[in-house]
């Protein structure tokens, strides 16, 4: 009787002392943390300020104010590691306007015009390890009172973009066809990234482009005078726009905010330049197709 009780107290016991249920492993000593998930949804929003509004070479006026959501959706993952194999849509919208009405086309003595532009974009990019080719389309609708007295129209674009390194050179380039206005834009941009910190970089970049029959979005209207009238109404503005270059500084705030600043110079090119002494023949402002120096600012947050 003893020895049975004796044995029944040792089974309590070890019973008790065992760490774990029947079935479970024990415990590590020094648990091993979880990875933390990816709640990254690979939107960006940002909102920013350029003291000239620049697009493709025009200077279409000062303080601009703009703000742009966009983000990129995973539609088929590469086998590679380095993304090669991937196609994703990309997305953007975008809204800017004139804060003050301070456009550069309006009669020298007339009052300034506002100007608001929506600009919504989508495309198919597919990542072919030495260059990501891309296929989209962009809708613009040009809107405020620069828009009716002008007038302009709206825009849209298929667009064909290739983008690539050569080193540490990134290099992009991109053609676009207005069906609404009948006119082709190509440009070439290119750009490197100098880390000064782990959260400040200097991009030094550069940009040219090249219009065919193009027009700016601009109504051809020979019957009105300035940049939709007599220019816009020739139908055969072809040639190279302008050279914009300049520095960016991004600043890495934390692990998703960016502020980046930046300044640049815009410098016409012939068809652009040549555009001045039309203007000033018709009266009208010749500040739009003269050399600037310009900047801005972005604030841009990753979701």
């Amino acid at each position: 009787m003893k020895l049975n009780a004796l044995l029944k107290t040792l089974g309590f016991l070890a019973l008790a002392a065992t760490p774990v249920v029947a079935g479970t492993a024990p415990a590590p000593k020094n648990p091993i943390a979880p990875a933390p998930e990816n709640d990254d949804l690979g939107i960006t929003a940002s909102l920013g300020y350029d003291t000239n509004y620049i697009w493709r070479g025009l200077n279409m006026g000062q303080h601009w104010v703009r703000s742009a959501v966009e983000g990129s959706i995973l539609l088929i993952g590469g086998a590679n590691e380095d993304g090669a194999g991937n196609t994703s849509l990309d997305w953007n919208a975008q809204f800017g306007t004139f804060a003050g009405d301070q456009d550069h086309f309006m009669p020298a003595g007339g009052a300034d015009a506002s100007f608001q532009r929506l600009q919504l974009g989508a495309a198919i990019a597919h990542d072919f390890g030495p260059a990501t080719v891309s296929l989209g389309y962009t809708y613009y609708r040009n809107m405020g009172s620069l828009n009716r007295n002008i007038p302009m129209n709206d825009g849209g674009e298929v667009s064909l973009g290739l983008a690539t390194a050569l080193g540490p050179i990134d290099i992009a380039s991109s053609a676009n066809y207005d069906h609404v206005n009948d006119s082709w834009y190509f440009d070439f941009n290119a750009s490197t990234t100098i880390a000064i910190t782990d959260s400040i970089s200097l991009v030094p970049f550069a940009n040219v482009g090249y219009g065919h029959n193009l027009n700016w979005q601009f109504a051809r209207n020979g019957a009105v005078a300035g940049p939709g009238g007599d220019w816009g109404g020739q139908n055969n503005i072809t040639g190279w726009t302008a050279i914009t270059t300049g520095i960016q500084l991004p600043i890495k705030l934390n692990s998703r905010a960016t502020l980046t600043p930046y300044i640049a110079g815009n410098l016409p090119l012939g068809t652009t330049e040549n555009l001045a002494g039309t203007a000033r023949a018709n009266a009208s402002p010749d500040t739009p197709y003269k050399s600037v120096l310009f900047g801005g600012v972005t604030l841009s947050v990753r979701f």
